[in-house]
């Protein structure tokens, strides 16, 4: 009689002989169930068992495992250090340079007064200890990070827009950046670092600064001029800068409110350039501002140093 199952055709079998039904010769049902469920788990066919983890490595059973951490928004470093950047510039270049110029156009009023105001200030030990804490830290981030953002090259004009409203002023800020930073190092090398290691004292920085901007070359004052341009490029840094910083952080974003910190940003620049002008002129030349500063009674300086005449003075009429 035909066995049920024994093969296709016959009657209460299958039409197909698959591999969970065909039992080779000298092997149980068992042992070949066992065996073809082998072979598919070193083929990697193996069906995933409850709770376990599909093809792509997460949980079948979508656990929080499988879950992924919410991505961190692309460029969030990039945008703080540039708040960073924008901030050191704002208060210590600003801070800086304002002090710098206003305690420099004491040079105006004489030897004296110059040296009882920046002399004093330079052979302080607290002043020694702010500058280097609150300025030139502060300031050498500031540098550093904008080579880096020079070398980078990768402002968006989207962003240049914002921050500047014209791509000439942000490539003015480039441009006197690098003046700012070859004018500064030339500056700390001549007064500075003669300090420091080559004895120049504090009283001496007058005499030395007239000495230097007063000197020329075939007639001209080439270094008072490279002190000007030195000024220009800083204040117009500082002022380009405060304007573009108000924007980072969010500051007059208005069409209106633009205008109204180009416009204070400006006059600020404006005022320092023509304070740091008028010193650069007034050690250049000997010109005093501040007549009698000196506690004296000697007359304005003309250029050279050389006394200024006394003014002409008709002779009394005598009478016939």
């Amino acid at each position: 009689m035909p066995r049920d199952g024994a093969g296709p055709g016959r009657e209460g079998g299958t039409d197909e002989i698959g591999p969970a039904t065909y039992t080779p010769r000298g092997m149980t049902a068992e042992e070949s169930s066992a065996s073809v469920k082998d072979a598919d788990e070193e083929n990697g066919e193996a069906e995933p068992a409850t709770g376990g983890t599909d093809a792509n490595g997460s949980d079948g059973d979508g656990d929080e495992s499988s879950k992924k951490a919410p991505a961190r928004p692309a460029g969030n470093d990039g945008e703080r250090h540039r708040r960073l950047h924008a901030l050191s510039g704002a208060l210590a270049l600003g801070a800086f340079l304002i002090v710098h110029l206003l305690t420099n156009a004491s040079a105006l009023g004489g030897h004296a007064l110059y040296d009882s105001v920046v002399g004093s200030l330079a052979r302080s030990s607290v002043v020694t200890f702010i500058e280097v804490v609150f300025i030139l830290l502060p300031l050498g981030f500031h540098a550093g990070y904008g080579i880096v953002l020079l070398a980078k090259n990768a402002t968006a004009d989207a962003e240049i827009e914002r921050r500047y409203g014209d791509r000439r002023f942000f490539v003015l800020q480039r441009v006197s950046a690098v003046l700012v930073l070859v004018f500064v190092l030339a500056h700390v090398w001549e007064l500075r670092l003669q300090r420091l290691f080559f004895g120049l004292p504090a009283d001496g920085l007058y005499t030395t600064l007239t000495a230097h901007l007063s000197s020329t070359w075939a007639g001209v004052p080439f270094v008072a001029l490279l002190y000007i341009l030195g000024i220009f490029a800083a204040t117009v840094h500082l002022a380009n800068g405060l304007f573009a910083a108000s924007a980072m952080w969010n500051l007059g974003l208005s069409p209106a409110g633009r205008r109204k910190i180009r416009l204070v940003t400006a006059a600020l620049g404006l005022l320092l350039f023509l304070v740091g002008t008028a010193t650069v002129i007034g050690l250049a030349t000997g010109t005093r501002l501040l007549s009698g500063a000196d506690g004296d009674s000697a007359p304005p300086q003309a250029p050279c140093g050389s006394a200024v005449p006394p003014p002409f003075q008709l002779a009394p009429a005598t009478s016939r």
